[in-house]
């Protein structure tokens, strides 16, 4: 990731991150990380990714699916809404509603990046057209050229994340290669209005391949705590209702409009 790094393929490492830049003291000495004033950067996404270790707070709010990418690797994520575009847990003043927010969105504006001339010491990289990233008001980024204590907790978050990515992508690659991911479509329908909702390109565990899974498979599922990861899951699939409910507290605020 070089320089000025701008978000092109807008995938979902990055999603709504708009201007990358690799943190350095001579660039960003000055700079102070703010409190965060909303959300609002989430607005047009109607999902977010997810690293195992967050299903089981996950699993009480958001539907957990996983998406296959054009290469054919899976990954879980938190459904925010029921359209393209469309994050039903922001409230109208862009803030979060929800117990509990996923990481993907915690991290913002930061970001770990791949550094090419040192793989085990990745850039820590920040988004420059943050709203609260500034010079007057916040924690300080740097203490003259050295990273200030603010900056070491959230590279130790970063990393902690980074590997628990890691861990995701072998746990959802494991899902694949032994048959148990199957397509799913979800469907919902809005009190309010009658309105139908379905949502396609989803993948879902598949209980009945689960429940011919080798007593060997499992053992392992289960020793990697990856077992109660499916049920977690399988749990979350309810929650596609809730998205319908908040969905339908919008209809009448909109048809008044």
């Amino acid at each position: 990731m070089s320089e000025n790094q701008q978000d092109s393929n807008k995938n979902t490492t990055l999603l709504f991150y708009q201007k990358i830049t690799v943190l350095n003291p001579q660039r960003h000495g000055e700079l102070k990380m703010g409190a965060a004033t909303d959300q609002s950067f989430t607005s047009q996404t109607n999902s977010v990714p997810l690293v195992g270790v967050e299903f089981v707070e996950s699993c009480r709010e958001y539907p957990i699916i996983f998406s296959r990418a054009e290469n054919n690797t899976y990954s879980p994520v938190a459904v925010l809404g029921m359209e393209n575009g469309e994050n039903l847990f922001l409230d109208q003043a862009q803030l979060w509603k929800a117990h509990y927010v996923p990481a993907f969105v915690r991290r913002y504006p930061f970001v770990l990046g791949e550094n090419p001339d040192n793989p085990d010491q990745p850039w820590v990289c920040v988004d420059e057209s943050c709203p609260w990233l500034g010079q007057t008001k916040g924690e300080p980024l740097f203490i003259g050229d050295q990273p200030s204590a603010f900056l070491k907790q959230t590279l130790s978050f970063l990393t902690d994340y980074n590997l628990q990515s890691l861990r995701t992508v072998a746990f959802c690659k494991k899902l694949a290669d032994w048959g148990l991911l199957k397509e799913h479509q979800a469907q919902a329908t809005t009190a309010a209005d009658g309105k139908a909702y379905t949502l396609t390109g989803l993948w879902a565990i598949d209980e009945p391949a689960l429940a011919q899974l080798d007593a060997e498979k499992v053992q392992e599922l289960f020793k990697t705590g990856e077992l109660a990861w499916i049920y977690f899951h399988l749990a979350s699939l309810g929650n596609f209702r809730r998205l319908a409910e908040r969905k339908a507290e919008r209809i009448p605020a909109v048809a008044m409009h």
